[in-house]
């Protein structure tokens, strides 16, 4: 029977992604991030059961280097004994940017230290061993998935070189270390109105999202956006000739928050050139709050017609509001909650919405 879903794992206020296809019991699978350190103790589960059913893990994208993104696979590339070892990975850390500029933090630099030391294959699907969508031609097999790359563009990963060089010449910084604590938030509004939210917003700069690697897989016909904390400037530019090609909107079938869900990566020209009526959001929205409502907001007005669907992998005071059956009935929306594990969500991309 064909399989296509998207587990999105127990990863804090981060990414961690499982994609499985086939059209066999035997299945391929990709994962997307690490999230913190302790989502490794679920995807680590998840990656015995891809050994003990025969399946392949076909590639490991890490997008960035923040840490609710790059903690977990640490731990992964420190495990003495990883259940599988994927066919390759995606990552620019420093040695693949340094004809755009150089850029590294601590944890970018033992993730890219760990994966010489294991020799696994790095960014062997592009031309110049790095993941960004000058130097691919079209899609990129990957056991029958199709891959299309969003971001990043040369520019921004030229723009990170400063930033390197500034954190190179701070060693106090590399002492330091912690988390960089968010503005505390207000509340989710009550009632919310979605009218009230979708106004215009800043747009994310943040130079490590950026430089984060997002892309479409489609597999049977089917498509999903995976976001990555990306700047939504560049993904709706890497869009509007695919939407403009399928008369205006390009149809994805789940779109990945980017940035889960945060207001300065959801524009309404991004939206706009979607046709997608289902959202993901992971987060568990501690530290910076996660999703912003505007971002939802953003999705439910500006997206096409029709009801659309909400997952969120944590039921939060962010999230929650959300359920409301008011709400939902007024906008057209159905939301959807781990019904078991706090965290873990399962979308099934070839069940008909």
């Amino acid at each position: 029977m064909p399989t296509f879903r998207l587990e999105m794992l127990p990863a804090g206020d981060g990414d961690c992604l499982l994609l499985s296809w086939s059209d066999s019991d035997r299945l391929s699978h990709m994962v997307v991030d690490g999230g913190r350190a302790s989502a490794y103790t679920h995807l680590r589960d998840r990656l015995a059961g891809i050994r003990e059913a025969g399946g392949t893990l076909e590639l490991y994208v890490l997008t960035h280097i923040d840490a609710d993104h790059i903690e977990g696979a640490l731990e992964y590339l420190r495990d003495a004994a990883p259940p599988v070892v994927p066919q390759q990975v995606w990552y620019n850390g420093r040695r693949e940017m340094v004809s755009a500029g150089t850029r590294s933090m601590k944890q970018g630099d033992a993730y890219s230290l760990r994966l010489s030391e294991l020799g696994w294959p790095v960014n062997r699907s592009f031309s110049d061993g790095v993941a960004r969508t000058e130097s691919v031609s079209g899609a990129i097999d990957i056991a029958g998935l199709q891959v299309t790359m969003l971001s990043p563009d040369e520019r921004h990963l030229a723009a990170l070189g400063g930033k390197w060089t500034k954190w190179r010449g701070q060693e106090d910084l590399r002492r330091r270390g912690g988390v960089r604590m968010a503005a505390k938030q207000p509340p989710v509004a009550d009632p919310l109105i979605v009218e009230d939210l979708i106004g215009p917003v800043a747009t994310d700069v943040e130079l490590p999202n950026g430089s984060s690697i997002a892309f479409i897989a489609e597999w049977a016909g089917r498509r999903i956006l995976f976001g990555g904390d990306a700047h939504p400037d560049l993904l709706a530019a890497s869009l509007e000739p695919f939407a403009a090609a399928e008369g205006g909107r390009y149809r994805v079938d789940v779109l990945k928050a980017s940035h889960h869900g945060s207001v300065k990566n959801t524009s309404k020209r991004l939206i706009e050139l979607l046709d997608c009526r289902r959202m993901a959001i992971s987060t568990n929205g501690k530290i910076h709050q996660h999703p912003d409502p505007q971002s939802i907001a953003q999705f439910l007005h500006f997206g096409p017609s029709g009801t659309k669907d909400l997952y969120f992998n944590y039921a939060t005071d962010r999230t929650t509001p959300w359920a409301a059956a008011k709400v939902a009935d007024q906008y057209a929306y159905r939301c959807h909650f781990p019904a078991g594990e706090p965290g873990s969500i399962t979308i099934d991309l070839l069940e008909d919405h």
